[in-house]
C-alpha cells in the first residue's frame, strides 16, 4: 500500500512540474547582463576608464562606477552618451583595437583632440629591429610595413629612423599570449588587442601573431596600419578622441596611399617640431601681381614730387614777373 501511494505521488510530482511553467528567458537575460557588466568593468578598468576595485575598495558601488565608465567611453569614441551598456556600446567594446589605455594617471578627464603625456626622445634619430617575424607574411614584406609605417611620422617631423642589428631603441615582435611584459598585457587570440606598444625611452612594439596580417591588401588586419598606430605610441603619443584619427584606439582600414590625420600631425609636432627643410624654406618672392603694383605705386609717387617741383619753380617765376 505504501509503495503504491509513493508510486502515485512520484507520477503526480512529475506531472506538476511538466504542467509547470517554464520562465528561463528572464533568468537567461539576468546572468547574460551580468557576464556583459562583469567583462564591461574588466574592460574598462584595462583601458583606464574605471580604476580597478581591489579588497580595499569593494565597498564602492560598482554599477555607479560603471555608469561613469560607460559615459566617459561614450564621449572619448564620439558615440551618443547614455551611460548605458546598450548595444552600441557592447558592439564598440567587441571591436578590435590597441591594448595601450586610453587613459592613464597623468591623462586628464577631457583630453586634446591629441593626446601626448610627455614622453619623448632627445634624439631625433631612432633605430628598429624586428626580433621575433610571424610566418604570416615574408620577413621582407613585414620590414616594408614597418619602414613604410615608419616613414608616416618621419615625413612630418625632423626624426630619422634607422633599421639596425645592434640593440634598438624600438624593438619589433610577433607573440602570443603572455609574452613576458605582465599579465595585463597578454595578448588575447584573435580580436580585441591588435596590438601595443611602450612609450619612451622604451619603445618596445608588439603583435598579436593570433590576428590574421596583411600587408595593404586581402582579408586581415592592416600590419602597415598597425604599426604606424603603435609607432606613434613608440614615439609618445597616447590615444586621441578624434575618430578620424589614426591614434584613435580602434583599428580601422585605410585605404592605399592614406596619409596621417591633420590630428596626428599637430600632435606628432607638439614634441619634435616641423621637418627641418621646413625651417630652413626660404621666403616665397612676391607674386607678378604684387611686384607690378609696388611699381606703379613708385612711379606715382615720382610723378607726383616731379609735378610739385615743376610747379613750384613756374609759381616763382611769375612772381618775378
Amino acid at each position: 500500500m505504501k509503495l503504491h501511494i509513493f508510486i502515485v505521488n512520484v507520477f503526480m510530482l512529475i506531472g506538476m512540474l511538466q504542467a509547470a511553467p517554464v520562465r528561463p528567458f528572464a533568468d537567461e537575460t539576468l546572468f547574460t547582463e551580468a557576464i556583459q557588466a562583469k567583462n564591461a568593468d574588466e574592460f574598462f578598468m584595462r583601458f583606464g576608464y574605471m580604476k580597478n576595485i581591489t579588497t580595499r575598495t569593494r565597498h564602492v558601488n560598482k554599477a555607479v562606477k560603471r555608469k561613469e565608465a560607460i559615459r566617459k567611453f561614450q564621449q572619448f569614441n564620439g558615440m551618443n552618451i547614455t551611460g548605458e551598456l546598450d548595444e552600441e556600446t557592447i558592439e564598440k567594446i567587441k571591436q578590435p583595437r590597441c591594448g595601450v589605455a586610453d587613459f592613464n594617471e597623468s591623462s586628464r578627464d577631457r583630453p586634446l583632440q591629441f593626446n601626448a603625456p610627455g614622453y619623448k626622445w632627445s634624439r631625433k634619430t631612432i633605430t628598429w629591429k624586428v626580433t621575433g617575424y610571424t610566418n604570416q607574411i615574408p620577413n621582407a614584406t613585414q620590414r616594408s610595413a614597418f619602414k613604410s609605417a615608419l616613414k608616416k611620422w618621419s615625413d612630418v617631423t625632423p626624426l630619422i629612423f634607422e633599421n639596425t642589428e645592434g640593440y634598438p631603441d624600438i624593438e619589433i615582435l610577433f607573440a602570443r599570449g603572455n609574452h613576458g611584459d605582465g599579465s595585463h598585457n597578454a595578448f588575447d587570440g584573435p580580436g580585441r588587442v591588435l596590438a601595443h606598444a611602450f612609450y619612451p625611452t622604451d619603445g618596445d612594439t608588439h603583435f598579436d601573431d593570433d590576428e590574421t596580417w596583411i600587408f595593404r591588401s586581402g582579408t586581415g588586419t592592416d600590419l602597415e596600419v598597425v604599426a604606424a598606430h603603435e609607432f606613434g605610441h613608440a614615439l609618445g603619443l597616447g590615444h586621441s578622441q578624434n575618430t578620424e584619427s589614426l591614434m584613435a584606439p580602434f583599428y580601422k582600414r585605410m585605404d592605399i596611399g592614406w596619409k596621417l590625420h591633420q590630428d596626428d600631425i599637430t600632435g606628432i609636432q607638439s614634441l619634435y617640431g616641423v621637418p627641418e627643410d621646413q625651417l630652413s624654406a626660404p621666403l616665397p618672392s612676391p607674386s607678378n601681381t604684387s611686384s607690378g603694383i609696388n611699381n606703379k605705386l613708385i612711379y606715382n609717387i615720382r610723378y607726383i614730387i616731379t609735378a610739385i617741383i615743376v610747379y613750384r619753380y613756374i609759381l616763382e617765376m611769375l612772381i618775378m614777373l
